[in-house]
């Protein structure tokens, strides 16, 4: 949601319009489920996302001062429609200092983002959800492989952490969800789940069937505008969990230049779960 916050500290300040331009492209298509990244507080969510439809599940992260800054914070979780029945589960809190949680010597406190977790019941079927805004700055697989940069063995670090809890969750034979911004473009997907699964024939990235052409405009010291060609976000899902459709939300481009956004497009998914028997 880039810097979704109503602190005079914010790094992008919005006005009274660019949260009314945000509250229309939201109920233009109000999904059941909204995973959203870089949200400070649910007062400033509220300002896009009906509070009489929706129920906001924010971080743990909020609620732990060793691993929040005083002024600015960017918290992951789900905002999600009241009808659903929701199990708010703990956060994958280790994401916040993955060097101290994978025993790498030496390690420093990052204080980076948690994965937030809820568990949905549809059908009578739980599922849970990941939502992740994982480590920047390592964003291409030649990057990775070559581990040059903090960035890039902070990512490996913490996809170590996400194979540990998709291999819990496997343990356990229900359906999951992990999705959010992961800040890494996937082009070979194969290679991408083998280093979260050691089954990775049991997932699936949903989202490698979408052609990124996001436009955005990136608002920081210098406001300019930028086309991304590759997805750094990306859903994937167990395999009984299908797509019945994808698509990345495109930003009509006078609202684009009028209104401050995002510097991300939304991605859509309507998905279906097979039915599963349990022995």
């Amino acid at each position: 949601m880039q810097w979704l916050s109503l602190k005079q500290t914010s790094p992008v300040k919005r006005s009274v319009a660019d949260y009314n331009a945000l509250r229309q492209l939201f109920t233009t298509y109000s999904p059941d489920i909204l995973a959203f990244q870089e949200v400070d507080s649910t007062e400033a969510l509220y300002r896009i996302v009906d509070k009489t439809q929706y129920n906001i599940y924010l971080s743990d992260r909020i609620h732990n001062p060793q691993d929040t800054f005083k002024k600015n914070n960017q918290y992951t979780g789900f905002a999600v429609k009241r009808h659903i029945v929701v199990n708010d589960i703990t956060d994958l809190s280790q994401l916040s200092s993955p060097a101290i949680a994978t025993g790498i010597p030496m390690p420093f406190k990052n204080k980076l983002r948690y994965g937030s977790i809820i568990e949905i019941v549809i059908n009578q079927q739980s599922i849970q959800l990941l939502n992740l805004h994982l480590k920047s700055g390592c964003f291409t697989e030649t990057q990775l492989f070559k581990q040059k940069t903090q960035a890039c063995k902070t990512l490996t670090q913490q996809l170590t952490l996400i194979k540990q809890w998709v291999e819990t969750q496997q343990q356990q034979s229900y359906p999951f969800i992990i999705v959010g911004d992961i800040n890494h473009q996937i082009v070979d997907s194969r290679q991408f789940l083998r280093k979260i699964s050691n089954d990775a024939g049991a997932i699936k990235l949903l989202s490698t069937a979408i052609k990124a052409n996001c436009t955005v405009k990136l608002v920081t010291k210098k406001t300019r505008i930028r086309t991304y060609r590759q997805l750094i976000d990306h859903l994937i899902a167990t395999t009984d969990i299908k797509a019945l459709s994808q698509q990345q939300i495109q930003y009509d481009r006078q609202k684009l230049l009028q209104f401050t956004l995002s510097d991300h497009c939304p991605l859509l998914f309507t998905l279906s779960l097979n039915s599963i028997e349990k022995s």
